[in-house]
């Protein structure tokens, strides 16, 4: 009997050590007290709150620890390079002047993605649209409202009267989508404006082909697809045609099915998964599956639905005074001491060049740099890792006679040397791919996978540096320079 006591002890004991483990790996620790927020941790982010609650007393607003690394959610969330459209993880719009500049990817450019209206969204985008230090303000903090919900809103006139207004300002909205808005609403336990706010963003003022009914080229009319759920590809007419292929194999023959089943999707596959705010749908930093199973591309996505949402609401409160309404604030580990800045439109990125053949580093080629080469070869000295990019003249993997030759013909005027760049490079080994300098592993890369080193580390992290690469195969994060020297 007493060993059988013991059995179930234990037992007991791991459920739980377990059920505590699930917890920090994927819910995080919510908390109520703004108070006891550590400034140290988390600069400038409490104050932001306290600010709004001031404003504000009957919001309800949390903070969620979520126990990851700024950096390494930076390192996630910026995935896909050099891969096709439906890997990048982040876009912005190609057409607005207002995401130009540093908004665009470092990698990638300005390579069309999706519809052919989007680029790759950069680092320093995706550093200030994550830092919710930008967003905890009166204008963007409705991206982290929740938005489960458990009332019954079928017989409620004010709902529906508020729903009504805001769907004057489309020409798609009528009484059937604010019915099945309702009806949505409360059979899957989800915020009525939300869903209204989640249309708006994805279809816009106007009704489009994936909401038109007619369906495209001939092919697939008296489908609706009000989410652009399934609605992937790598310009407009591949997007479209799987939008409709999508909803046509639901059977979304109505705007009302369309829009229930629709909700029912959302519900089911991210506000019960943990994603129960547009920041969290956005930037999955919660759930499982970290940093994938994100609703849409658009770095903007959060922000943007987060206004829409906000102005429905104003709708019936105009002060946003008598609603209770809940927000769940995100916190990092190693969050930069000031809020990262909006990245400038009118910079761009520019490769780091090296002058190929400058040795030295003196920004000029001279017999020095020749000098330093021959000893190199001669094994009387070693070139720094840092200028091996530059003494590579000729491309190969090794300095050898041909980089001499070229910088001497150079000196001669007899030769024009290379431009340089980002230094390429190919793993030597099979070897993984991290967030972060023995961080989470990412995936693993072959031997003789081609990279191109972004950052190279220069402080050793348990006897080895780190570099910041981007594979042949999209994969971006730190590899030990050992891999692939």
């Amino acid at each position: 009997m007493e060993k059988q006591m013991k059995k179930i002890l234990l037992f007991f004991i791991m459920i739980n050590i377990f059920l505590a483990f699930f917890t920090v790996c994927f819910a995080g620790t919510e908390s109520n007290d703004i108070n006891a927020i550590d400034e140290n941790l988390y600069p400038g982010v409490k104050s932001k709150i306290l600010d709004l609650k001031s404003k504000h007393p009957n919001w309800n607003i949390k903070v969620e620890y979520t126990d990851l690394d700024f950096n390494e959610v930076i390192v996630g969330e910026h995935q896909g390079h050099e891969t096709s459209s439906t890997n990048i993880k982040n876009c912005v719009p190609s057409t607005s002047a207002s995401y130009a500049g540093l908004w665009i990817c470092e990698i990638c450019g300005k390579k069309a993605y999706d519809t052919g209206s989007w680029y790759c969204a950069s680092t320093e985008a995706l550093k200030y649209m994550i830092d919710v230090r930008n967003s905890v303000n009166e204008t963007d903090i409705f991206q982290f409202l929740q938005l489960s919900s458990n009332e019954d809103y079928t017989n409620n006139g004010t709902v529906k009267s508020t729903l009504m207004a805001m769907a004057s300002s489309t020409n798609y909205f009528d009484e059937e989508c604010i019915n099945a808005i309702i009806t949505a609403a409360t059979t899957y336990h989800v915020d009525p404006y939300y869903i209204m706010a989640k249309i708006k963003v994805e279809q816009g003022s106007k009704t489009t082909t994936l909401i038109s009914g007619q369906g495209y080229n001939g092919q697939y009319p008296g489908v609706y697809n009000f989410f652009n759920i399934g609605a992937t590809g790598g310009n407009k007419d591949e997007v479209i045609r799987a939008g409709l292929a999508y909803a046509a194999s639901q059977g979304w023959t109505s705007k009302t099915k369309a829009i229930i089943d629709g909700t029912r999707i959302i519900a089911n596959s991210y506000i019960s998964k943990e994603q129960d705010t547009l920041y969290y749908q956005k930037f999955n930093v919660v759930g499982s599956n970290m940093f994938n199973h994100q609703y849409e591309q658009n770095i903007l996505g959060a922000q943007t639905g987060g206004t829409s949402l906000m102005k429905i609401y104003k709708e019936m409160d105009k002060n946003l005074s008598s609603g209770a309404y809940t927000f769940v604030i995100p916190l990092y580990k190693n969050m930069p001491t000031t809020a990262c800045p909006r990245p400038n439109t009118s910079q761009t990125h520019s490769i780091e060049n090296v002058v190929m053949g400058d040795v030295n580093k003196d920004n000029s080629v001279n017999i020095m740099d020749v000098v330093l080469l021959i000893n190199h070869l001669k094994g009387i000295s070693r070139l720094p890792d840092d200028v091996l990019a530059s003494a590579k003249v000729t491309g190969n993997s090794e300095v050898t006679i041909m980089d001499v030759v070229l910088v001497i013909n150079s000196l001669k005027g007899s030769a024009v040397l290379p431009s340089g760049g980002y230094e390429l490079g190919s793993i030597t080994n099979n070897t993984d791919i991290k967030l972060s300098a023995n961080g989470t592993k990412l995936g693993s890369l072959n031997s003789g996978t081609a990279i191109k080193v972004i950052t190279r580390g220069t402080q050793e992290i348990n006897g080895q540096f780190w570099d910041l690469v981007v594979a042949s195969n999209g994969k971006y994060g730190y590899i030990s320079r050992n891999s692939w020297r």
